[in-house]
């Protein structure tokens, strides 16, 4: 599945045992990968498909903030057309099948359908906590209550401004209201796993991938790809791991060809189920196992943006945040990362759109003795934490034991289970931990997820 396709709306009775009248919502923090895209190399030309795709109506409508006469500001509105190399290395412009020349994408830049799907996500939100849960406000609250923040992969903004759009249409926003929407600097980036900026993790990284090459190159499943797909790949090149393309860039223009229209798509072969199975299980072994199999790659990889996450719903329920809402614009490898170092993850690649929502909960009329409220135990007591992936509920790995949940419901998380699960994973020292083992070799200790 490329594509995230939501469930049906709740019923009334499915939203009663989703929340529970005992439990009282206080917080919901959603990350999500960005919609649907280009793929972010353009390969498989040989194939017929079109190196350039027309779906991107927004580059007809760009506007830019610009100084003005006299120091004022004004805005800029202009389209946008890509330019190429033609015949002979002549400058010409770059077009769709066609002749088209307007509303051509950049490789890995959010198309139209993308934009509708995050937007789609933001009507979700608002239905489920506007409308029916009544826990966010119709209009934009004020600005400390809620967090708005993408990574600097402009595909990743601008679905974060679709998102916000579909939760708080502009008729619910007051007039001349501009949201805050926080960025970082890539060597900071923490809301994907930074491995251009984390040697360590870059280290590591390439060992899972070497390792998943060595296992799989020379196996039957990757012959069964070679014996569809070889024939599309460059001479000398076989189907593999390590192969250019890599296996994981083949999944990758076929999953953005899934997602777009019959004028960007490649040959039945690349769609056979097989094919896409045994692509999905390789690609997300390379990618992912290392969040399954070592504390360190965890750590550096989604362990500060969790360290970031907990702290936001701990200060919620410590009575230290005006933070209702927070939304996270980011990328396939976060939210499977999250997940998996979460003893969470389902295996299947993320499809475009998908989100993971943390919502933290406390028990209502839950009364606390004098010494309770100082205590760090004690303050727990009352609290939840759910992670829900996709909208189903998820059971992490660190709060299945009795105890550590919501009696009857092993979802939600007690507050107590929830830190220590983060404590397992967190690191207060990204930047420190990114530049120590440098001398290590090879996989990691196994440590599996607790």
């Amino acid at each position: 599945m490329a594509t995230f396709v939501p469930p049906p709306a709740y019923t009334a009775q499915q939203l009663a045992q989703l929340y529970p009248s005992s439990l009282e919502l206080r917080q919901v923090q959603v990350i999500f990968r960005h919609g649907e895209r280009t793929p972010v190399h353009p390969r498989l030309q040989n194939t017929g498909l079109p190196a350039h795709w027309p779906y991107c109506a927004s580059s007809s409508r760009f506007t830019s903030a610009v100084l003005a006469a006299r120091g004022s500001w004004d805005t800029l509105s202009y389209r946008r057309r890509l330019e190429t190399f033609g015949p002979s290395g002549a400058a010409v412009l770059a077009s769709a099948p066609g002749g088209i020349v307007d509303h051509i994408c950049r490789p890995g830049e959010l198309t139209d359908i993308g934009r509708q799907t995050t937007l789609a996500l933001g009507a979700r939100l608002r239905k489920l906590y506007v409308d029916e849960l009544r826990f966010l406000p119709p209009a934009i609250g004020e600005e400390d209550t809620y967090y708005l923040r993408a990574t600097p992969i402009q595909r990743a903004l601008e679905s974060l401004q679709q998102v916000f759009t579909g939760l708080y249409p502009s008729a619910f926003r007051p007039e001349g209201h501009i949201p805050v929407i926080i960025s970082r600097s890539p060597q900071d980036e923490n809301l994907f796993p930074n491995e251009a900026n984390c040697r360590r993790f870059s280290q590591l990284a390439r060992a899972f991938a070497a390792a998943a090459a060595e296992k799989w190159n020379g196996s039957e499943e990757m012959g069964y790809l070679q014996e569809k797909l070889g024939v599309w790949m460059p001479a000398g090149q076989k189907v593999a791991v390590d192969a250019s393309p890599r296996l994981s860039g083949l999944m990758d223009t076929i999953n953005a060809t899934l997602a777009h229209g019959e004028g960007t798509k490649l040959p039945g072969e690349f769609y056979d189920p097989e094919v896409r199975r045994i692509m999905n299980m390789v690609n997300v072994e390379e990618w992912f196992r290392g969040y399954k199999e070592s504390s360190e790659y965890r750590r550096l990889g989604v362990g500060s943006l969790l360290n970031d996450i907990a702290t936001r719903s701990i200060a919620a329920a410590r009575g230290e945040t005006a933070v209702k809402l927070a939304l996270m614009g980011c990328h396939d490898t976060t939210i499977a990362g999250l997940l998996a170092s979460l003893g969470a993850f389902d295996e299947i690649w993320p499809p475009f759109t998908s989100s993971i929502a943390v919502e933290t909960f406390r028990v209502k009329n839950q009364r606390k003795s004098f010494w309770g409220r100082f205590t760090t135990t004690d303050r727990d007591e009352g609290w939840f934490v759910r992670v829900r992936y996709n909208e189903k509920p998820v059971v992490l790995a660190g709060c299945r034991k009795e105890g550590r949940h919501l009696q009857g419901d092993e979802a939600f998380c007690t507050m107590k289970a929830f830190r220590e699960a983060i404590d397992k994973v967190k690191t207060e020292d990204w930047k420190g931990d990114c530049a120590r083992n440098l001398e290590l070799k090879g996989l990691p200790e196994v440590e599996l997820v607790e």
